[in-house]
């Protein structure tokens, strides 16, 4: 199936795993990327910089396929710039981005 979605990603099918806090590590990710969609591992579920450099190693061990690394701004109370910072220099394909509300009263 080829879609815009497909060719810009260069993934098999326009399917693209979400963030899934606490679900969404190196298994998993590899296995959607693997069986042709995007996977996605979620940052700010993991405890370090180094934790997610890790993961990511681990899904390039089991898939050449494209993947990606989401992160949730603004949640989980801290900041994602470190962890953003390792993504790059590994060279995640894909780095997706989710916010939250903030609600000022």
């Amino acid at each position: 199936m080829e879609t815009r979605l497909t060719k810009l990603l260069g993934i098999k099918y326009p399917i693209i795993q979400g963030g899934l806090a606490y679900l969404a590590y190196s298994e998993l990710a590899a296995a959607v990327s693997e069986a042709g969609g995007l996977g996605q591992i979620t940052a700010m579920s993991l405890s370090s910089a180094e934790e997610l450099k890790r993961e990511i190693n681990r899904v390039k061990a089991r898939t050449t396929n494209p993947f990606g690394v989401n992160f949730a701004i603004g949640q989980h109370g801290r900041s994602y710039e470190e962890m953003l910072e390792v993504a790059i220099r590994e060279e995640v394909p894909v780095i997706s981005m989710t916010g939250a509300i903030l609600l000022l009263f």
